[in-house]
């Protein structure tokens, strides 16, 4: 049974108070996955977020011909990540999958039961709003010094039509 103790553990959740973790356990359970088993696939619309504990994830998205390329290894032991986090702020589909490697052990959170925590009020999921704003912004961040060293890259080479047409998309599309 997932406790408030065991939340602390876990940094999305060290800055809440204990009344605010023994929310958040009480509202969330504890899953597992089994090794190539999608938590979360690119397209469908997530209903929950998920915290790993424990294993292995990889991210892959679908390029070019519907080939999904992998984006990123995610090791739960690197301080817990999170995966499907815009999904429990708002609905929208998403922008990749994400796939157990070996065994993972998640806590989930329903966007459900997030979204009638905030209608109550409850400052614990202001909090947690709040803490996931901050971690989508870094990705952002992230995100845009890739996309510079790509354009640093594409300008280095010699220039064909077609990595001139890429260039000019990974400009406007990726502007925030």
């Amino acid at each position: 049974m997932l406790t408030g103790d065991r939340l602390k553990e876990i940094g999305l959740f060290e800055s809440l108070g204990d009344e605010g973790r023994a929310e958040f356990a009480a509202a969330s359970e504890e899953v597992r996955f089994s090794p190539g088993e999608a938590i979360i696939e690119e397209g469908t619309e997530p209903d929950s977020m998920y915290v790993l504990l424990s294993g292995r994830a990889e991210v892959y998205r679908r390029v070019r011909g519907g080939v999904e390329e992998r984006l990123a290894a995610i090791d739960a032991d690197d301080g817990g990540a999170v995966v499907g986090e815009r999904g429990l702020l708002r609905p929208s589909p998403a922008s990749a999958t994400v796939r157990a490697v070996d065994a993972v052990e998640a806590v989930r959170i329903p966007r459900q039961v997030f979204r009638r925590m905030i209608e109550a009020g409850h400052p614990a999921a202001y909090e947690l709003a709040y803490r996931i704003s901050r971690t989508l912004a870094r990705r952002l961040v992230q995100l845009d010094e890739e996309a510079a060293r790509a354009i640093r890259r594409l300008e280095d080479r010699p220039q064909d039509a077609e990595l001139e047409v890429f260039r000019d998309r990974l400009i406007t599309e990726w502007s925030v």
